[in-house]
């Protein structure tokens, strides 16, 4: 500050323009700031509102655009993602036919145990008449 007036004094010229009312763009609309002020500046607990739903908004939206990234570099390579058909063994058909064979010979025997009685001691067959 001191050198650039005595720079002027003596009659240099500077060799940084000077800016006046710089900006980076058209900027934020008076009008949509003073509703935006109105709806949530006003007070502490709308302005913590307006904080809290932001970061709410933005944690969703980076979640799931990180998730997408990772499903998208990692494809065929996680759990979900890997085609689970190409590993299923062929069963040989004789095998399933003794397995058959097995199954019936233990339903002939539960068919006899469940004739001889039901033995749930339950007689309230008799009582529907009341």
């Amino acid at each position: 500050m001191l050198l650039s007036s005595a720079f002027r004094r003596i009659g240099v010229r500077r060799a940084i323009p000077h800016v006046r009312n710089a900006t980076s763009g058209p900027g934020i609309p008076p009008s949509l700031l003073s509703t935006w002020y109105s709806a949530f500046g006003k007070s502490t607990a709308g302005y913590i509102t307006w904080v809290v739903a932001g970061v709410l908004v933005s944690e969703g939206i980076t979640g799931y655009g990180t998730d997408y990234a990772w499903n998208y570099v990692n494809h065929g390579k996680t759990y979900e993602s890997i085609d689970w058909t190409r590993f299923e063994e062929k069963e040989d058909e004789d095998e399933d036919d003794d397995d058959d064979d097995d199954d019936d010979d233990d339903d002939e025997e539960g068919d006899e145990d469940e004739e001889e009685g039901d033995g749930d001691g339950d007689d309230d067959d008799d009582d529907d008449d009341e």
